[in-house]
């Protein structure tokens, strides 16, 4: 089998194989996997536990087949999907046209990954003490769902690195950090009735009280905007935000409800807010709902649980941050506003983590997604440096 021999050719590649979240992903792995062992580079497979999916993690040794510190590069390997979308044409196909290379995927974040897997054979040659490291994950569009099983895996290794670029598309600029999401799904079930017989004590109406716990949350995000923490290096929301974004519940116009489910997220650059949060909400849901809502049924709950986490992001500078800004000659100080899996390298591993990748957010997710070429030589040349730097 050939593979691509250049990044405009692995973005091809990795763009046709169609990797949108709700998929599984195994055929791109595999298709990467199978490419590293042509070269000499056995690559490890960790799995979701349903084995649909997988992250990928290989390593390419220092010159004395170290194996320990040196340099991650890591990249999410799913897309959002194209539903509803008007493309100009295929979006699985990759095209250029003015300077840009177009497709779904290729600004967020299939680009980056495409440099990535294009430099091998130039990493393999390079003289290295230290050894570079590839992390591809899946599901990070459904909120980080697939990273936390690799992190898992390499805490069990006791890994440690020198530093982590998570290539995620920011103009080439150094991101240093940005706010932690946590989201919550919640149930609450009631007691139907025909609604000629509401308020009688016969029934328990789910959406109403699901009504009063979201006035609760909306309360506590506007006492944190007014009296919480401001942070002003997010100009976009200095504050910890919170809102409720989904709503369903009831199956008929003259029933009183069995059942609201709703979902909520707050987005904090301090992990423990989220816990505040969290605890504030259960305890009114303790003291004030449950109460009311088991004097007319005595069975009715409310039951909260943990959709999506991933960690806030926060480095201060330190000599990776500053090999990485001498490497793309970027000095200034950038927050995102939107989460990646920065978090979980420098939280959770200890390790030097910045963001930096080709493309930029404002052409994420949208019809014609497309990645700028310049930018993606200016990335070739920006690994080439930092692992230099850093790996000699």
């Amino acid at each position: 089998m050939s593979y691509p021999t250049n990044y405009r050719g692995w973005l091809a590649k990795l763009v046709a194989f169609k990797p949108v979240s709700r998929d599984s992903n195994l055929p791109l792995i595999h298709y990467v996997r199978d490419y590293l062992q042509t070269v000499g580079v056995e690559a490890v497979l960790v799995h979701n536990p349903e084995k649909t999916k997988a992250n990928l993690w290989a390593t390419l040794p220092g010159e004395d087949g170290a194996t320990k510190g040196g340099l991650v590069l890591s990249g999410h390997t799913d897309v959002v999907p194209v539903d509803g979308q008007k493309w100009s044409r295929d979006p699985f196909t990759t095209f250029e046209e003015g300077g840009k290379i177009y497709g779904r995927g290729t600004c967020d974040m299939l680009g980056f990954i495409a440099v990535v897997l294009s430099l091998t054979p130039h990493f393999l040659k390079t003289k290295r003490t230290k050894p570079i490291h590839y992390s591809f994950s899946f599901d990070e569009e459904f909120g980080c769902r697939g990273v936390p099983f690799l992190i898992q895996y390499l805490k069990e290794k006791q890994f440690e690195a020198d530093g982590c670029i998570i290539g995620e598309p920011t103009e080439m600029e150094v991101i240093t950090g940005h706010k932690g999401r946590t989201g919550w799904s919640v149930h609450v079930h009631g007691k139907p009735i025909h609604s000629s017989a509401a308020l009688m004590g016969t029934s328990c109406n789910a959406i109403e009280y699901g009504a009063m716990i979201i006035a609760k949350i909306k309360s506590i995000a506007l006492d944190i905007k007014k009296n919480g923490k401001h942070h002003t290096e997010f100009p976009q929301c200095p504050f910890s935000c919170m809102c409720t974004a989904l709503i369903s519940g009831g199956n008929a116009v003259n029933t009183v409800p069995e059942h609201c489910n709703f979902f909520f997220s707050i987005r904090t650059l301090e992990n423990s807010d989220q816990e505040n949060v969290i605890n504030a909400i259960q305890s009114y849901v303790d003291t004030e709902i449950l109460p009311a809502m088991r004097e007319e049924y005595k069975d009715a709950s409310v039951t909260f649980q943990r959709d999506t986490h991933y960690p806030s992001f926060d480095m201060k500078e330190n000599d990776f941050s500053k090999q990485v800004r001498h490497c793309c000659q970027d000095d200034a100080i950038h927050k995102l506003a939107v989460g990646t899996e920065a978090g979980f390298f420098h939280s959770e591993l200890n390790i030097p983590t910045v963001v930096i990748g080709p493309g930029s957010l404002r052409q994420a997710h949208v019809a014609d997604e497309h990645v700028g070429i310049a930018e993606m030589e200016q990335c070739v040349v920006f690994l080439r440096d930092t692992v230099q730097l850093t790996c000699s």
